[in-house]
């Protein structure tokens, strides 16, 4: 494992949720302010769709461009875009089941007065406790079938081993005419899922799945994998329904949304 990744996982594990949350926001606000003042000419504005504000642009942190109030990037916002336009969450009544939920997509769920919101992560209790998170493991959960409306989870089945029980534990727990809505990483040149359990260390992981704790890198075939557990299966380009000035207003990249249906 690299240095770096070291002083993160300590950090975690040393400072309250609350501060580091803090000093997130401090960096976003830095960088955004510093970009502005180097781009002191640009007249463009953008609009962050989950904290419905107008910003003049992005702050750019590494490859993602960060919404400077809530740290929202590409795969966030365009996931909030799809679940308000195609499933209403601003207005269905709905329980949600969030899993390893993003701190701007926290937020604004918890603030949905329709929406029983029930946000879980196995790592919550070893990484000092976010309040109102519920330990949960999506190998095992402990709720009864049917208990849901949506299952959420973004860029969380490459860091499980067992991903198709994962896959049916959230079939499980949907009720018929739910819906699962999931991103992970992608690799369309791949013909098929790679995955490997004689790699094992930080460095090969990182060198053959994109990162050090990945177990696998997906190709097209996740498809038939959320089909083997028993779901209709939709790979969307959302984005692609946007135009190029909504794309850029939105800050959107073209990631796939898995949308899962249990019928």
């Amino acid at each position: 494992m690299k240095f770096r990744q070291i002083i993160i996982n300590a950090a975690k594990k040393t400072i309250p949720f609350e501060v580091r949350v803090l000093l997130r926001k401090m960096n976003w606000k830095r960088c955004y302010i510093q970009q502005i003042i180097a781009d002191a000419a640009s007249n463009s504005q953008v609009y962050c769709p989950i904290a419905k504000k107008k910003f003049k642009r992005y702050a750019r942190i590494g490859n993602s461009l960060v919404t400077p109030s809530n740290g929202a990037i590409s795969r966030q916002r365009l996931i909030w875009l799809y679940m308000e336009n195609e499933l209403h969450i601003l207005t269905a009544k709905m329980r949600i089941l969030h899993i390893a939920p993003e701190w701007c997509l926290f937020q604004a769920f918890g603030k949905q007065k329709n929406i029983k919101y029930v946000p879980g992560d196995k790592m919550v209790l070893g990484y000092s406790n976010q309040k109102g998170v519920k330990y949960v493991d999506l190998t095992d959960l402990d709720f009864d079938d049917g208990s849901f409306d949506c299952v959420l989870a973004n860029h969380v089945l490459e860091h499980i081993v067992d991903d198709q029980k994962a896959m049916s534990e959230i079939y499980r727990v949907l009720k018929f005419g739910g819906a699962g809505i999931i991103t992970v990483p992608i690799d369309e040149t791949l013909e098929k899922t790679y995955e490997d359990p004689a790699i094992f260390s930080s460095e090969d992981r990182e060198k053959y799945f994109g990162q050090w704790d990945h177990v696998r890198m997906y190709a097209l075939d996740i498809k038939n994998r959320f089909e083997n557990a028993g779901f209709n299966v939709a790979l969307n380009r959302y984005a692609e329904t946007f135009s190029e000035e909504d794309r850029k207003k939105y800050g959107l990249k073209n990631d796939i949304i898995i949308h899962l249906s249990k019928i």
